[in-house]
């Protein structure tokens, strides 16, 4: 509070007191007051009281000699005296009390000034406890507490201290009304800065029920006794707290906060306090009726634990709020007052070891453990649940719930059914379906122990993330599986394919279009085709292709994909592409991506099919590596992505076949239609290429793929290659002529694909040597060193491969170009490519037209060269 301490304030206090102290109940004046006066008032007094008689005694001894005139003017005198005896009795009393009440009155108007200007806060209470009189520094402390100033009589000490001090302002008013004078602490405000102002009142009992009060003000430096606490509450031997349902305290008392070591200026959080998933549980017990337990560790600021028990109570208002008791355990576990037991008690010490060891463990399991009060997992009611098995549980794994309504027993409908090795007593668990709430069902083995007492303790593991990874490890065999097929099989499969391809081609340049046999060769030239694409997926969704990467604008590869994927859909598609802003470049295999696009595009243009058609969009945008995370990737590398969406309208996947469209050979086509690995190798383009792809489907809307491509910041070397790109694309179009002359070293081990090679280029002008294997072609290097224009090499070969065969003779090539040609390659040639941008490679199985015109253009590069 800023204008305290109030001591510093009351210098220039002008408030004038509520009420005269004079109109309040006052102490009696002293016996001495009026002495002057009543010696001479009682002798006159007495005078008329013994003539009053004397007369009385004439008038009856002697009136009848006088007459009854005599008796009349006797009573007369009498009755006279009578009345001067009474009208001098009630003077005294009169003038006593009028002399009494000026001694008053100038009495009270120097206790008000005295108490006026007294510094600290004087107030008079009547007997109804309401305000009769206070001085200005009361009032002062009133408008510095409550702001009532202006409101006329201020606040009584009720109001003024109603929180933590309320209790001793009771205690105060009790003694007051007992007649007692009394002395306590009634409030502690903070000034910052570690200090705060404490007041202490003093009451004493006045006349007629009214009371003095008194306050003094006292600096807290610390010193003060922890007993003279404005409220015993704050410091009570428990933890006290109340929290939202969101976890944050709303207040705390000082146990509390001395256990977790901060200030009362310092938030919490329950989080932020306790271990483990304690916070989880206390969420999810809202609601609850009666009293939760919780067994957790408090966690102090400087990271020291501690096991406590914490007792929750939540309120029935809205919003819910949490009443919670804390209650410290031992160093062994168990409440201090059981480790306090006397060390001499056998019992109690081996019940506090017991029971604490129990509650440790009990609370920090990171498995869920539930007492239960039968023997009977069926009839069983749960007694107490640790917070993982209440987290587990979504909530309901609260006392007095049923245990066997925690579970999903299925068909079997009975839980001792589904229980039954459990229940044997061997140690053996029972796998079940747990209800988590709103997160459905998890996997769980329960474990329960023997019966003791009619009770059992049941134990809850969740086994959930095992089951999925057990479905990971299941996915990744096959994947493994396939990629052991393909890889094994590629480089000889595609051998023969390209040698068919090869002798295919030769035999069109002999039948040309009109030849009875063309219709035949072509069939045979598209059926290589489908079986070379078929291994290539293969290769791609084991992430075992060659990938030649490249720095490329995605946008630019999407632009030049456009016509193909005009060609691909049907006319009742339509494709509609934007091109997002400020894309980054991207690093891949250009070739791929052109592929990823032409396969989500096929099956888009399927799936609308059956309602006539639709649209195809596909939109590429620049977005972060946040983006990335909130799409659902896991750590996701910093800086800027390229990212793809490919929607159609078509008709959309139900959650069943979203779980499996990227599992190689699953297809939603009909037989013969589909191989299952259009999407397989999708995933595993993306994949292999450092990205991310994730898919949404509703039923009858359609489906989105989203692809992520990590951003790229280009070497110097890949800028020069993109500017070389740039240019070769205004440049003049090659000569359709695939003759030429040059020197060739052609590296095969497969001797069919290595005769119709070398024949084929051999009839286009060049001259070819032939070598079987890399030692074959290192020796003919050696003979004659620079003597070649170009090096055409397998990849994979027995003894030396094509990459040794490089690193063996690159300085006897000279300026030679490079070549290399294969069906499939070891991971670490795609690396090799993609360092090296002056290799050249050619996929098998390729035609002779392909072979023919990449050796056209390598050797035109020489001569630029």
């Amino acid at each position: 509070m800023s204008d305290l301490p109030l001591s510093a304030q009351r210098a220039d206090a002008v408030a004038e007191p509520v009420a005269d102290p004079a109109s309040a109940p006052a102490a009696r004046p002293a016996a001495g007051e009026g002495a002057l006066t009543r010696p001479l008032t009682r002798l006159i007094f007495w005078v008329a009281s013994l003539g009053a008689l004397a007369a009385a005694a004439v008038a009856i001894v002697a009136g009848a000699g006088a007459g009854w005139n005599g008796v009349i003017l006797l009573s007369g005198i009498a009755s006279v005296a009578l009345l001067l005896m009474y009208a001098l009795a009630a003077g005294e009393t009169a003038g006593r009390s009028l002399l009494e009440g000026g001694e008053r009155k100038r009495a009270g108007g120097a206790a008000a000034t005295a108490m006026g200007l007294w510094p600290d806060p004087v107030l008079i209470t009547d007997a109804q406890g309401r305000v009769a009189w206070a001085n200005p520094a009361y009032v002062k402390l009133a408008d510095t507490l409550i702001g009532a100033k202006g409101a006329g009589t201020p606040a009584v000490p009720e109001r003024l201290f109603s929180g933590a001090g309320a209790g001793a302002v009771y205690r105060l008013n009790r003694a007051a009304s007992a007649g007692e004078t009394a002395h306590e602490i009634v409030g502690r405000i903070p000034l910052g800065g570690g200090e705060s102002v404490v007041y202490s009142a003093d009451i004493s009992a006045l006349d007629d029920g009214a009371t003095l009060w008194r306050f003094s003000e006292l600096r807290d430096d610390g010193s003060l006794d922890a007993d003279t606490a404005p409220d015993w509450t704050d410091h009570a031997p428990v933890g006290l707290f109340s929290a939202d349902a969101e976890g944050r305290v709303l207040a705390a008392n000082a146990t509390l906060r001395s256990w977790v070591g901060v200030g009362e200026d310092m938030a919490l959080k329950l989080q932020d306090i306790t271990t483990g998933d304690t916070a989880d549980a206390f969420a999810q017990s809202r609601g609850a009726d009666g009293v939760i337990r919780l067994d957790a560790r408090l966690k102090r600021v400087d990271g020291e634990e501690s096991p406590v028990v914490i007792c929750v109570s939540w309120s029935d208002e809205r919003p819910s709020r949490a009443r919670a008791v804390v209650y410290e355990l031992s160093a062994t576990g168990a409440p201090p007052a059981v480790a306090a037991a006397e060390p001499g008690d056998a019992s109690s010490s081996a019940s506090a070891l017991a029971g604490g060891s129990f509650d440790e463990m009990f609370a920090t399991a990171p498995f869920g453990v539930a007492r239960l009060d039968d023997a009977d997992p069926a009839v069983a009611v749960i007694e107490d649940a640790n917070p993982a098995l209440l987290k587990l549980s979504g909530g309901a794994a609260v006392p007095g719930a049923k245990f066997e309504d925690l579970f999903d027993f299925g068909d079997d409908g009975r839980i001792d059914n589904v229980l039954a090795a459990a229940l044997a007593g061997r140690g053996e668990p029972s796998e079940v379906r747990l209800r988590a709430g709103e997160d459905g069902e998890r996997a769980v083995q329960v474990f329960l122990s023997p019966s003791r007492d009619g009770k059992r303790v049941a134990y809850v593991v969740d086994v959930s993330s095992w089951k999925a990874l057990e479905q990971q490890v299941a996915q990744a065999g096959k994947m493994q599986a396939v990629g052991q097929l393909a890889s094994g099989v590629a480089h000889d499969f595609n051998n023969m394919l390209t040698a068919i391809r090869l002798n295919v081609g030769e035999l069109l340049n002999r039948h040309p279009v009109g030849d009875p046999s063309y219709q035949d060769l072509q069939q045979i030239n598209s059926t290589v085709t489908r079986q070379a694409g078929l291994v290539r997926k293969l290769l791609a969704f084991s992430r075992k292709q060659t990938f030649r990467n490249t720095v490329f604008d995605v946008s630019d590869v999407l632009s030049d994909c456009s016509i193909m994927l005009g060609q691909i859909l049907e006319e009742t598609v339509r494709l509609d592409i934007k091109h997002g802003r400020d894309l980054p470049l991207v690093r891949a295999d250009r070739n791929q991506i052109d592929n990823i696009l032409v396969n989500l595009a096929t099956n888009a243009r399927d799936a609308m099919k059956s309602q006539g058609g639709g649209v195809l969009t596909i939109i590429t945008e620049a977005v972060t590596a946040e983006d990335v995370a909130r799409a659902g990737a896991p750590n996701p590398k910093d800086g800027d992505w390229a990212a793809i969406h490919v929607s159609d309208t078509g008709t959309g996947m139900d959650e069943a076949t979203l779980k499996k469209i990227f599992e190689p050979f699953f297809t939603t086509k009909e037989a013969g239609q589909g191989t299952g690995l259009g999407l397989a190798t999708v995933y595993g383009v993306v994949k292999q290429s450092g990205g991310f792809l994730f898919v949404d489907s509703e039923l009858g809307k359609g489906t989105t793929f989203h692809i992520y491509l990590p951003g790229h910041v280009p070497s110097e070397e890949e800028e020069t290659e993109l500017a070389r790109e740039e240019a070769a694309k205004t440049a003049e179009p090659e000569p359709s002529d695939l003759a030429g002359r040059g020197r060739i070293l052609f590296v095969e081990d497969e001797d069919a694909v290595r005769a119709i090679a070398a024949k084929t280029l051999v009839r286009r002008g060049y001259e070819v040597v032939e070598a079987c294997d890399g030692e074959e072609a290192l020796e003919i290097l050696e003979n004659e060193p620079e003597s070649f224009d170009l090096l055409i090499s397998d990849v994979v070969m027995p003894g030396l491969d094509g990459p040794g065969l490089l690193k063996e003779a690159r300085h006897l090539l000279g300026g030679a170009r490079i070549v290399f040609i294969s069906g499939y390659a070891k991971e670490e040639f795609s690396d090799t490519l993609s360092d090296d941008l002056e290799i050249s490679f050619l996929p098998k199985p390729f035609d002779i037209q392909q072979l023919a015109e990449r050796v056209k253009q390598e050797l035109a590069a020489r001569q630029r060269a």
